[in-house]
């Protein structure tokens, strides 16, 4: 069977302290991490990453999707997605690490402001195109994150001060993505319904392929939901469905040497006739062609604990 390119686990781990949960960090001293064979490894990690370029140009790859990155643009990279750094040509940045948990206090309830930032952070986009003062000011803000978590301080006192930078800075860059969070109007209806659909989706999606089992667990009807999800993300909700099922036979073809039958049974295809149909329609490759064309690129083995 052809050997497919590994995943690399990655988990949280802030050199200054491990209990920590935010970290900010130039690219120069992430560099220094580790070696230029780790940079070129696929990795999933367990945290997220928003990672801005000052100087250059880079590709990175999140989820079979390149991400073409220049001066002032900024990526979000979220926990479970599989990642690649790119610095095949000489670029410069910053990168801000933080943990899904990282905007609340440990044993504490949100208020319900912070139910809303949660809400924001989701629905950030990935990709960012600032401008130029926008981009200093985001850049000083990591830059003032990292001074602030080398302070000689209780880490309860530290973290609490590292928490609320981190909504500073999520609650800004949100501010600056749409005119609706800039003019202090929270989200509206539809769009906390995609979320709640959204995350039944993700428990979901490898049994459940028809809209109807959403749109009845949400108390609408699927032309609802489908509009819904139009105006949430541009597509129908069968569209998002698939789009689902699809990323998710993309990782573990491209991530395992599970056979394709094994694949298709576990995302909900009775049939591997049916499921090659499907990924056939939607990729416009055979699962076999897929795994060849992923099988090209470097393999990468053996966990890590480095953003």
């Amino acid at each position: 069977m052809t050997q497919t390119p590994s995943i690399t686990p990655v988990g949280f781990n802030a050199p200054t302290d491990p209990r920590q949960s935010v970290e900010a960090l130039s690219i120069v001293d992430l560099r220094k991490r580790g070696t230029a064979e780790h940079f070129q490894k696929l990795q999933r990690a367990d945290f997220y990453r928003l990672i801005g370029v000052h100087e250059g140009r880079t590709v990175p790859m999140v989820d079979f999707s390149t991400c073409e990155m220049q001066a002032t643009n900024w990526l979000l990279v979220r926990p479970g997605q599989v990642f690649r750094y790119d610095f095949s040509s000489p670029w410069s940045g910053w990168m801000l690490v933080f943990r899904p948990d990282s905007l609340f206090a440990a044993g504490t309830q949100p208020a319900p402001d912070e139910f809303d930032l949660q809400s924001r952070l989701e629905d950030l986009a990935s990709i960012h195109a600032l401008h130029a003062e926008q981009h200093q000011w985001l850049s000083a803000s990591l830059q003032q994150l990292q001074q602030d978590s080398n302070l000689q301080a209780p880490v309860a006192l530290r973290n609490a001060l590292l928490r609320l930078q981190l909504s500073s800075t999520l609650l800004r860059l949100s501010m600056w993505q749409t005119p609706e969070t800039a003019a202090g109007v929270p989200p509206n209806g539809r769009r906390a319904h995609f979320r709640r659909f959204r995350k039944m989706l993700e428990a979901d999606f490898a049994q459940q392929h028809q809209v109807q089992h959403y749109a009845k667990a949400l108390g609408m009807g699927e032309k609802t939901l489908s509009r819904v999800c139009v105006t949430a993300v541009g597509l129908p909700a069968k569209a998002v469905i698939n789009q689902r099922l699809v990323l998710e036979a993309k990782r573990l073809l491209a991530h395992t040497n599970l056979s394709v039958q094994v694949i298709g049974h576990a995302l909900g295809f009775e049939d591997a006739t049916n499921f090659v149909k499907f990924f056939r329609k939607s990729v416009d490759k055979t699962p076999l062609a897929f795994r060849q064309h992923m099988g090209a690129e470097k393999q990468a083995t053996g966990p890590t604990r480095s953003p």
